[in-house]
């Protein structure tokens, strides 16, 4: 979602790379709060951090969470994060949260009204089964009792089922919702039009044709008259946001995505500096998505399951563990009373993770727990940033992954496709927009199994593809091909 021909973009400050300013971010929480890290080995020099952070990353999230200033250390690297993230164009680099105060026309918008009855049956198809909205509940136990949810995303779906919707119905007509990245495969954005939602879409592609026609869609869809990137238009982003409101709060959906060129930490960065520019009144909500990859907290109810996998795994798993194939020391990592996941996975990339982990889990605790991070008097906002499942998108288009995928139902572990994604965060987001407690980010997750593998994920994906690759010999064409 990037122009590099145009007149101003966001880039990362002094052109540093995205694994360079997490380096530096954590390096300098290390500093600060010195006795929480104490006993915490972390790389000096940036190049061995760029090598070892799959493993490094899980060690720093665990002795944060085990420790008593854990929001602290959230606030204190999200604020200094703004400092990394630039607006640049023919003045000059300067912060980007500086750059969103220079005032900004609202870019012109269309608005088409969808002919549909009001409301949206939900219904999700899992294991060849479609589940219906009245069996909500069931459909959240099974995901539980297969491992594939937490406890708490299987009780969300329960709480969906029994207290908002109407005769099956989920109707959102009145809720205005700004979905930056509409056009992306994990937004919901279909999804809340069938609701009949008014909706806000900003992306570099516009809706899908085949939508002007639809029957089963029933909100108000806004979009700009030409298409727009978040890299070269926060501000009449921003702008534009402000316009839609028209002084009702906003559910904001942070969805926008593209690889390459540090463009998963500039978009995420761009899009939590609009969030923190709107005045607080005008939030209903934040939603995001966290990646199943990024470090986790568990649970007991997490560990439990990852010691019944452990006693019940099959004699060729045992045989592979005990010989080094699946990694040393477990799929997660204790300090204290706090175990973290060891699912961070390299081939993804540093600047994916600085991103998710910067950008989406310790900024949503910021969010959360304190607000907005300018001002400081800011309270906090509504969250939802759930954990999503493993889904097989475009991002994941590597023969790597794809053998993966294939073998990774040997490990018990259980992928998706975006449409069934959509629908389960869609829903677990709107549980997130109107539960009368505020959500606790993190504890809702649809993880597939990876959160309570006993191995580390990345040594755990390598034995998968193997097996993938057996199975479908011709994905190492496209391997070899690369």
């Amino acid at each position: 979602m990037s122009n590099d021909q145009a007149d101003g973009q966001v880039l990362l400050a002094g052109n540093r790379s995205a694994s360079a300013i997490l380096h530096t971010l954590l390096t300098d929480a290390i500093a600060t709060f010195p006795e929480t890290f104490t006993s915490l080995t972390f790389p000096a020099d940036a190049a061995k951090f760029r090598k070892d952070y799959p493993e490094v990353l899980p060690l720093f999230e665990a002795t944060r969470q085990a420790s008593t200033d854990r929001h602290a250390i959230s606030r204190h690297i999200t604020t200094a994060l703004q400092q990394h993230i630039d607006w640049r164009d023919d003045a000059g680099p300067r912060p980007l949260h500086e750059a969103l105060a220079e005032p900004a026309e609202p870019l012109s918008l269309k608005m088409h009204a969808f002919t549909g009855t009001p409301g949206w049956q939900p219904s999700l198809v899992y294991r060849g089964e479609r589940w219906n909205a009245s069996e909500l509940s069931e459909l959240g136990a099974l995901l539980v009792e297969r491992g594939v949810v937490s406890a708490d995303a299987g009780e969300a779906l329960a709480w969906i089922s029994t207290e908002i919707l109407d005769a099956g119905t989920l109707n959102l007509a009145g809720r205005k919702i700004a979905v930056l990245g509409a056009g992306a495969e994990m937004a919901p954005t279909r999804l809340w039009l069938a609701s009949g939602a008014d909706v806000l879409w900003l992306d570099t592609t516009p809706p899908p044709a085949d939508w002007w026609s639809s029957s089963d869609l029933s909100g108000r869809l806004y979009r700009p008259e030409e298409n727009v990137d978040l890299l070269t238009k926060p501000q009449d982003v921003l702008a534009t946001l402000i316009a839609f409101a028209d002084g009702a709060p906003l559910d904001l959906g942070l969805y926008a995505y593209a690889p390459g060129n540090a463009r998963e930490m500039r978009l995420t960065a761009s899009m939590n500096a609009i969030v923190n520019a709107l005045l607080q009144e005008l939030i209903a909500s934040v939603t995001m998505l966290v990646s199943p990859t990024t470090p986790a907290a568990l649970s007991p109810e997490d560990l439990a399951e990852v010691r019944r996998r452990i006693e019940t795994r099959p004699l060729w798993e045992a045989v592979c563990a005990g010989i080094g194939l699946l990694g040393r020391g477990g799929g997660s990592v204790a300090v204290d009373d706090a175990t973290t996941t060891r699912t961070v996975v390299a081939i993804q990339g540093a600047s994916y993770q600085a991103a998710q982990y910067l950008g989406k889990v310790l900024m949503a605790e910021c969010w959360a727990e304190h607000g907005q991070v300018e001002p400081a008097s800011s309270q906090p906002l509504r969250i939802s940033a759930n954990t999503a499942a493993i889904t097989r998108t475009r991002s994941l288009d590597h023969p790597v992954f794809a053998a993966a995928f294939g073998g990774a139902a040997a490990f018990g572990v259980e992928t998706l496709v975006p449409r069934q994604s959509r629908r389960l965060n869609g829903l677990l987001a709107v549980r997130d927009w109107l539960h009368t407690a505020l959500p606790v980010p993190g504890l809702v997750r649809v993880h597939g199994g990876i959160h309570t593998l006993p191995y580390p994920l990345g040594s755990a994906l390598r034995v998968a593809a193997v097996i993938g690759f057996a199975r479908s010999p011709r994905l190492l064409r496209g391997l070899i091909s690369r």
